[in-house]
């Protein structure tokens, strides 16, 4: 009876159920300093360069309603002769809906030490432009 009741479970979780699974967390950085790292409720991320990002970390779970974002601000070697020094900041915002399909996490850093966080099905960030690709535009390799 046990077995019937958790197969019943897990197929309603495969169908009904909320997006679960592994995460891969992608940083984007509108901010004049390096980070050095960050995690998002508990997941660790990769670093930015100062206005940089888009390396990846995978993978993770990432659940629940709230976000407990921290990270910690580098300096370049200019802010260090200017007397800056690493910092660690914390933020908790909501976490946003997750659709099935949607494994990648965006996290950007705005300046002000604001956090903005959206989920995607790949590796374009809901809150970019995203490019558009004409088929001429394309190179195809049948020469």
């Amino acid at each position: 009876m046990f077995i019937l009741g958790w197969g019943g479970w897990l197929v309603w979780a495969s169908i009904w159920g909320p997006p679960t699974g592994p995460v891969t967390l992608i940083i984007h950085s509108e901010i004049d300093r390096p980070i050095l790292g960050f995690s998002v409720n508990g997941v660790a991320g990769p670093n930015a360069f100062a206005h940089g990002g888009g390396k990846t970390t995978c993978c993770g779970s990432i659940s629940g309603k709230t976000a407990e974002v921290i990270w910690t601000l580098d300096i370049t070697h200019e802010q260090y002769l200017k007397g800056m020094r690493l910092e660690t900041r914390r933020i908790v915002i909501p976490l946003p809906e997750r659709k099935w399909g949607e494994d990648d996490l965006h996290v950007h850093f705005l300046p002000g030490d604001k956090v903005l966080l959206g989920w995607s099905d790949n590796a374009w960030s809901p809150y970019e432009k995203h490019p558009e690709i004409s088929p001429k535009s394309v190179t195809r390799g049948d020469h």
